[in-house]
């Protein structure tokens, strides 16, 4: 099971990668807004999240397991935080995000 889902986590960086070649952004996730974040097509709004998630404050890959049913759960909360305040900083409300969630739990 846990191979799977390094796998898929693995996977899902290279579909991110590959993606973010086709956007003209081309900043840093750690510099994103959330403005950033929304110009994502809907598909690739729960990867970015993974992608973000799997980093730390250096910007190097820290997990290697992604946490799926929490990306789904986490996502709709983000993007409804993000279209209220766009020019707010995307991993400072994917954090608070985070947490919401862990509270529901």
């Amino acid at each position: 099971m846990k191979k799977q889902l390094v796998t898929l986590g693995l996977t899902c960086l290279l579909t991110f990668s590959a993606s973010t070649l086709a956007v003209e952004n081309t900043k840093p996730v750690a510099m994103w807004t959330c403005e950033d974040f929304l110009s994502l097509d809907e598909s690739y709004q729960p990867t970015a999240i993974g992608f973000a998630e799997a980093l730390n404050k250096k910007g190097k890959a820290e997990d290697s397991v992604l946490d799926i049913d929490g990306i789904e759960k986490v996502t709709p909360k983000l993007i409804e935080v993000c279209k209220k305040d766009p020019q707010s900083k995307f991993l400072t409300e994917l954090e608070a995000a985070w947490k919401d969630i862990k509270k529901e739990m």
